[in-house]
């Protein structure tokens, strides 16, 4: 990423380095290190371990719309609010779209039946419409996640999650428990069940999942 830039424009970017993406100040101080400039980095490696710490203490888990709490030997980890709101909001306007696009495609339908030009404003509302739909991918979330929870007890892993509709308690050795990538996913799994899931473009998201993994199948020996 930085190999093109000067050192002095690497010297600016250390200077403004708290403005920049988590993988971005990863990759300076890796090129910064890799010329060996003399220039005081301490900052950047400060900044990089307070982000690291917040990693590993779960804090970056809500981007993911779940929270890991602790209680002695377990651990459990739940649907934040936040999350469940922002599907009922995406089902609101996935609905509100498709009614509007449902409007825009009868434009359409009726302008080509008299044979008058399109209308750009039946076209707008049927694209709408589209993005309607995928709002509404937020009902299969929200029934999926309904009284999920993930918790580590004594070595043993228990998941509440539905399939189909129904929720299923299962319960299997931490062992079972596992991170699979998938084009660009990392995908928490027990067993063959899919828990949840991140993006491996995002380093955050994808130091995350790992942290987490670590902690529910190291719980124990964490107290």
């Amino acid at each position: 990423m930085y190999k093109q830039k000067t050192d002095r424009e690497l010297i600016e970017l250390l200077a403004i380095h708290k403005k920049l993406t988590f993988q971005s100040q990863l990759n300076l101080k890796a090129e910064l290190n890799l010329r060996n400039l003399q220039e005081n980095i301490a900052d950047l490696e400060n900044t990089i371990k307070e982000k690291v710490s917040e990693i590993e203490n779960l804090d970056y888990l809500k981007n993911l719309g779940f929270r890991a709490d602790k209680f002695g030997e377990s651990i459990k980890v739940t649907r934040t609010d936040k999350a469940v709101l922002i599907d009922i909001i995406a089902i609101v306007l996935g609905i509100i779209f498709c009614i509007i696009g449902f409007f825009g495609i009868s434009g359409l339908i009726g302008s080509f039946l008299i044979k008058s030009g399109f209308s750009v404003f039946s076209i707008l509302m049927t694209i709408i419409g589209i993005l309607g739909i995928k709002f509404l991918s937020g009902i299969m979330r929200l029934i999926d996640y309904y009284g999920f929870e993930l918790s580590n007890k004594n070595g043993t892993i228990t998941l509440k999650k539905r399939f189909d509709t129904k929720l299923v308690e299962i319960q299997k050795s931490e062992s079972l428990l596992e991170l699979k990538e998938q084009s660009e996913l990392m995908i928490l799994r027990l067993e063959n069940d899919d828990i949840l899931s991140a993006n491996t473009n995002n380093i955050i998201q994808k130091m995350t999942i790992s942290e987490l993994t670590k902690r529910l199948k190291t719980v124990a020996n964490n107290v």
